[in-house]
């Protein structure tokens, strides 16, 4: 499985041969990861000099063609199957989104004006990104609709430090990746940061390219992006969860395949051939 960020990804119509800003940038992003002793590959790095992120130090004043050359949007791309009744009287949650329509859903944090629209979904179970408790009137929607619901606490990944802890991610990719919890919705509070990594790491694990992975973060993250999120899911370990991800047909199942026979070499032919014709 390719995980490497491709360097074509970039898309902001500027060269490195000839633009000195993005030299400067670099140079400065560079020596913020240096300082912070954060891991991560060139081509993320490359990636971080081009694009607006929110916990990235940047030397120019950023105006709207800044905010649009960062690739966020407010509103996901997403298709009219997945989002079908954003065309009828039910309204999604924001940042509301298909990963696989059907399946997986993502969202930011539901409010009762959302309910008909994630009961029409047919939504078997919720999984809530976030540690407080759940409102009173969210929790009886669950209740009525029949919905399970689990609550895995992801932290935040800001103050310079990646906060992710590898063991609470994993527990929520086996939620996400277990087909008897579909059709599932993952969702934290303004669903861009705590999902945005839950959503990158799944997609790693079924072999999306780790560039169009980011690409997708910045659809749902927008302006507020976070390198640190980046960060956390190119480096996530996937054989955290590769068990579980062979047990739900995510991805084929590892075959050990016996190595081999060396060739015979011609010494022991030519032996054997002149034992058969003593024979």
């Amino acid at each position: 499985m390719d995980t490497t960020l491709s360097i074509t990804s970039l898309g902001q119509g500027a060269r490195k041969d000839d633009n000195a800003l993005y030299y400067a940038q670099y140079e400065m992003i560079v020596a913020y990861l240096r300082d912070l002793e954060l891991p991560s590959s060139e081509a993320l790095k490359n990636h971080a000099a081009t694009t607006s992120h929110e916990d990235l130090p940047h030397d120019h004043e950023c105006n709207f063609k800044c905010m649009l050359e960062s690739r966020g949007t407010a509103t996901p791309a997403v298709s009219v199957r997945s989002a079908k009744h954003r065309f009828h009287s039910f309204v999604p949650p924001i940042n509301y989104g298909a990963v696989l329509p059907g399946l997986i859903y993502r969202s930011g944090y539901p409010k009762p004006e959302n309910y008909d629209f994630i009961e029409d979904l047919r939504i078997k179970s919720i999984i809530t990104l976030v540690p407080e408790e759940l409102p009173v009137e969210y929790q009886a929607f669950i209740k009525d609709a029949g919905i399970q619901h689990f609550q895995v606490h992801i932290k935040s990944n800001k103050d310079g430090q990646v906060r992710v802890e590898s063991c609470e991610m994993s527990r929520a990719l086996r939620l996400v990746m277990d087909r008897t919890n579909h059709p599932i919705l993952i969702h934290c509070n303004k669903g861009k940061h705590r999902t945005g990594c839950t959503v990158a790491c799944f997609k790693r694990i079924i072999g999306y390219e780790l560039d169009d992975i980011v690409n997708d973060y910045h659809v749902y993250a927008g302006a507020k992006a976070r390198f640190l999120d980046e960060v956390f899911f190119e480096s996530f370990d996937l054989n955290n969860v590769m068990w579980a991800a062979r047990q739900e047909g995510w991805v084929a199942p590892q075959i050990d395949i016996p190595p081999p026979s060396p060739p015979v070499s011609p010494a022991t032919s030519l032996v054997a051939t002149k034992t058969l014709a003593r024979a």
